[in-house]
């Protein structure tokens, strides 16, 4: 399941750098505020998506583990099985962390956007001949940049709450897989905590064993010896 994750995940940032790039080439005729309100939008949408999400999984995150039946929506705190727990947090979990990259690439995609439109508006004012419309233009410029801001502000701060989220659901995963561990691995506490009968038995004639080679030694001597 992690493994699939990844590769959605891949997926759906080679998804959007292709959206990117059919958008930036292939609507040529679009203008720079259609295509940026665009991006914003689905930015937007994107937050809103994210925010459910996150909503909904991180509840998991603070409940406690109790019985498993059929689940409705405010029991998961009534589980005690583990399977059952797993089986609650992992797609919804998933489906988080898929919800979390498309919302920091959608912000992304449409910062990129916002960059390209403001460019391309002071290009146009820059090129104004009249001093009475360019600082017309330049005013509007200004008061569309500080709404562009104030917009950029609330999705930074959107953006740092969900990564703040997206740790917290990670830790809880991460303490569900060393349950999930722990109930798989089976350790025998009773088993090798004696010491062999066979090196216990042989350590009772250490003794004999000991006194019979140095008799031995003393009969045989040294091969240096005298002859």
């Amino acid at each position: 399941m992690q493994d699939t994750l990844k590769f959605i995940l891949i997926a759906v940032a080679l998804g959007v750098i292709g959206y990117i790039g059919w958008t930036t080439y292939g609507e040529g005729t679009r203008t720079a505020s259609a295509k940026m309100s665009e991006s914003v939008q689905m930015a937007q949408n994107q937050a809103q998506n994210m925010d459910v999400t996150l909503t909904s999984v991180s509840t998991v995150g603070r409940s406690k583990v109790s019985q498993a039946t059929v689940v409705q929506p405010g029991e998961v705190a009534e589980i005690t099985d583990l399977n059952a727990l797993l089986a609650e947090w992992r797609p919804r979990y998933d489906a988080a962390k898929l919800a979390y990259a498309k919302f920091d690439a959608s912000i992304a995609n449409a910062k990129a956007r916002a960059a390209e439109y403001f460019a391309q508006q002071h290009a146009i004012t820059e090129s104004m001949h009249n001093p009475g419309n360019k600082e017309k233009a330049e005013q509007e410029d200004a008061a569309e940049m500080l709404l562009y801001r104030q917009w950029e502000a609330r999705a930074d701060a959107a953006l740092r709450t969900a990564t703040e989220i997206g740790m917290k659901l990670d830790d809880m995963d991460a303490n569900l897989k060393k349950m999930e561990l722990r109930a798989d691995f089976v350790f025998d506490t009773s088993t090798f905590i004696e010491v062999p009968e066979a090196v216990n038995e042989l350590n009772l004639q250490l003794a004999d064993f000991q006194a019979s080679s140095e008799n031995i030694k003393a009969i045989s001597g040294s091969p240096f010896g005298a002859q």
